[in-house]
């Protein structure tokens, strides 16, 4: 345990950090900047700088795929479970790996909303299995009430997608080969037409991952985010966003009251972006957390 001498002792080696942290790049740092520059500036370089900016990329909690432990959602779960969180809600919950971990790593109620008929058996099963504590709607949501075309897959159709821009992404075209059509609810319109399900008051986990599609979503439930106040909210960003033509400062902007984290991997926890910068703004594969401003993280 620290005694007072010791928290002083923190609190002063914490400020003189942030003293540094906050002055002009010193001389000699600016000098290998042009340096690095000068030397790995030429054409037969650029893949050597490629892979850096892949790696540093990485490291910033890009491309981290495809467990809970590398896309930091483990660690971000962990950290939910210790809020002891009521309700929550999967968006494009595909065959139900997200909600089982809910449903195994929190004592909350889930709500689950897939619109493929064979992804969705497998979230029959899971309601089934655990009862009252998990709904599974087969809808898709979005911003406006219909029949939309759906591309998809074989099997349960993992890439699934509603933005038929996402087609331009190579191994999406190559996956989704097929079309059906799908009904489409807003959130807003499943929340009056079921009030039962949202008794708790208050959603404290509202997880979508829809395929370039998480903005239609946002839009379709500003009555839900409103009323129920979502404590988390969780999106996944990835290279259909480029073509969808959607970014995370356009999901930050519907979304005023929260700031931005993005998950990090092998349990490193989450950082917090800035949704206006560029270096948040990269369409490779990451997650991100918006905190309502009165949680504390």
């Amino acid at each position: 345990m620290l005694n007072s001498q010791d928290t002083l002792r923190c609190a002063g080696r914490a400020k003189r950090w942030r003293a540094l942290a906050s002055r002009p790049m010193p001389a000699l740092l600016r000098w290998i900047g042009r340096a690095y520059v000068f030397l790995f500036a030429r054409p037969a370089l650029q893949g050597l700088n490629l892979a850096i900016l892949h790696l540093a990329l990485r490291a910033r909690g890009y491309n981290n795929c495809c467990s809970l432990e590398l896309t930091g959602e483990g660690a971000f779960l962990e950290r939910l479970a210790r809020t002891r969180p009521k309700l929550c809600l999967d968006v494009g919950a595909n065959q139900g790996g997200y909600s089982a971990e809910l449903l195994r790593r929190t004592d909350a109620t889930v709500l689950a909303f897939e619109p493929l008929p064979s992804a969705f058996e497998h979230l029959s099963a899971l309601e089934a299995e655990h009862g009252g504590r998990f709904i599974a709607f087969n809808v898709a949501l979005g911003d406006a009430d219909g029949d939309r075309p759906i591309s998809y897959g074989p099997g349960a159709g993992r890439l699934a997608s509603l933005v038929p821009e996402t087609k331009r992404i190579g191994y999406v075209a190559a996956s989704n080969i097929h079309t059906m059509q799908v009904p489409v609810r807003r959130l807003d319109d499943v929340f009056l037409a079921h009030p039962q399900q949202f008794a708790q008051g208050e959603i404290d986990l509202l997880k979508i991952d829809t395929e370039g599609y998480e903005a239609s979503v946002l839009l379709g439930a500003p009555l839900v985010i409103e009323r129920l106040r979502p404590r988390f909210i969780q999106v996944e960003c990835n290279w259909h966003h480029l073509f969808g033509g959607t970014s995370l400062w356009q999901l930050a902007r519907l979304l005023p009251g929260y700031r931005c984290y993005q998950l990090l991997p092998y349990r490193r926890g989450w950082h917090r972006v800035d949704p206006g910068s560029p270096e948040a703004n990269v369409f490779h594969y990451s997650n991100f957390v918006f905190v309502r401003d009165d949680v504390r993280a």
